[in-house]
């Protein structure tokens, strides 16, 4: 080993290694969720897709890291590095072509694990390469295959370690999914000039012009699109924000004077003149006044643009709602005019549910998504129990899904049976509007759950758009019994995420055909 000739030195620099390898093979599997979500969810299948890709692409790392360990030592190190580095450097590049193709032409299984063998391989492989590379060379400086691969494998676990909470604490909140991974990237290529100057298998000057081209490449990926034509208007990113729950944006339309909050390109609300642009926000609204007049207090789990909790203060209801993310909140105050009447508490909304003792509600409106999935944990037997134990007497619980548009849909049977288990009698109520392709239309889906479920004759106070007031009649006249068909789901078994995959996948097509991939490229 010409270069660095000191053993002691070189040992502290493969342990440095090692953690730095371990930490972006953390976050490279963490932030390649988020990449893969605006496109295809973040259900069950999504994450066993790219944990599956991952684990494939390390082991494959392994063995390849073990044959090239036998070649040429001085050039094997720093070109594994390059090779990761580069390959996420061009991912803001790669990203919306390979997703919109992969959506596309496979299903989710099978597309979001193509996708991230495609987005994420490359650099797995060469870094499950290293490991095999540092192991070898420590071997050689007389510490002992043994010691050398306990060390390695201790220091690159927590490195790991690091790398996750890194990532989903600080990367993923406060900067664009792009930079994250670019900027990965270009730590990894510098690492490998480092180690081909070092171990001089590389030409310094050489060693030194590879990041630079890295960086060149990274700063000229195209951002994603801030104003795009929509609906035959103009529409403009006013507000983006990398979050724990997914990219958050603000969208105005100034010509039809709407403006809308976007979670992972999925719509979670808007207003248009003050009043909901969009229906399923006055089904809630409109059907909870239908079976609760005279309610005076409401809770709210799930904010969103926090145009539901403006229409029932208005009404004269004290309303309190419970956002996991914080920036949501802050969104819904500054953008949409969230009253300060409305109190908002940050928690996760079971943990809420859970420790809630005391308070009581006349409605409960279960509007929670993440993008476009409602957590499976608010919806079992226990969750529902819950919810029943903070309703008063003669209280409503409102829930906010979809489903095809012919009315029915695995995931929204479990809901149907998991309601009539916890309550007396419950409807389904389907949204006179189907989006979508021929054969995968998809509608709104409202849930109302109590006793004595009668509608009220009472004239509905709200403000509603003129276009928007006719679908309201046509919700209520759309009602149904809700129909025990399957097991309720519980806390220690629920498929929901699973079984409403398909739909949801349905869904963000409907999303990329109307907004453009672009929007989705943080």
């Amino acid at each position: 080993m010409s270069g660095i000739n000191n053993p002691g030195v070189l040992r502290k620099l493969f342990v440095v290694t090692a953690f730095l390898e371990g930490i972006s093979v953390l976050v490279v599997e963490i932030a390649g969720v988020r990449a893969l979500a605006p496109f295809y969810g973040t259900s069950l299948k999504v994450w066993t897709a790219q944990i599956t890709a991952t684990l494939l692409s390390l082991a494959l790392g392994y063995w390849a890291g073990g044959r090239l360990s036998r070649k040429n030592r001085n050039l094997s190190l720093p070109m594994v590095f390059f090779s990761a580095g580069i390959w996420l450097v061009l991912f803001p590049l790669l990203r919306v072509f390979v997703l919109e193709t992969t959506a596309r032409a496979l299903g989710i299984a099978g597309g979001s694990f193509l996708s991230a063998m495609i987005l994420f391989g490359v650099p797995l492989v060469s870094l499950g390469a290293v490991s095999p590379l540092l192991i070898e060379r420590l071997g050689k400086l007389g510490t002992g295959a043994g010691s050398a691969a306990g060390s390695l494998f201790f220091t690159n676990t927590i490195g790991g370690l690091a790398g996750g909470w890194l990532t989903a604490l600080w990367l993923i909140p406060n900067f664009p999914l792009r930079l994250v991974l670019s900027c990965t990237g270009i730590l990894l290529v510098l690492i490998g000039a480092f180690w081909g100057a070092a171990l001089k298998g590389i030409k310094p000057l050489v060693a030194g012009m590879v990041p630079l081209a890295a960086l060149v490449l990274m700063l000229a990926a195209p951002a994603p699109a801030e104003t795009f034509a929509l609906y035959g208007s103009q529409a403009t990113i006013i507000y983006t924000k990398g979050s724990n729950l997914g990219l958050i944006q603000v969208m105005d339309m100034p010509d039809m004077g709407t403006r809308s909050l976007l979670l992972d390109g999925a719509i979670q609300g808007g207003e248009m003149g003050g009043v909901s642009a969009y229906p399923f926000t006055e089904y809630q609204n409109y059907l909870a006044h239908l079976y609760h007049p005279r309610a005076k207090s409401a809770l709210l789990l799930g904010l969103g643009a926090g145009i539901l909790a403006k229409q029932l203060v208005r009404r004269g209801v004290e309303v309190s709602a419970v956002e996991l993310e914080p920036d949501i909140g802050d969104v819904a105050r500054r953008y949409f005019g969230l009253p300060d009447l409305v109190h908002l508490v940050y928690e996760d909304a079971r943990t809420y549910l859970n420790r809630t003792r005391q308070k009581r509600f006349d409605l409960v409106f279960l509007d929670v998504y993440a993008g476009e999935n409602i957590p499976w944990y608010l919806t079992t037997s226990e969750a529902m129990l819950r919810i029943k134990e903070v309703l008063n007497p003669g209280g409503r619980l409102i829930i906010n899904t979809m489903t095809w548009a012919k009315g029915s849909s695995p995931d929204l049977e479990r809901l149907e049976s998991v309601l009539l288990e916890s309550f007396d009698e419950a409807r389904v109520f389907l949204g006179p509007e189907a989006a979508g392709q021929e054969g995968r239309k998809v509608t709104n889906a409202i849930l109302v759950a109590g006793s004595d479920l009668s509608p009220a004759s009472d004239k509905f106070p709200g403000e509603v758009l003129p276009w928007i007031k006719p679908e309201l009649e046509a919700v209520a006249r759309s009602v149904r019994n809700a129909k025990s068909t399957v097991e309720p789901r519980t806390d220690d078994w629920c498929d929901l995420d699973y079984v409403g995959a398909d739909l949801k996948l349905a869904w963000r097509g409907i999303v990329i055909s109307e907004l453009g991939a672009e929007i989705l490229g943080d």
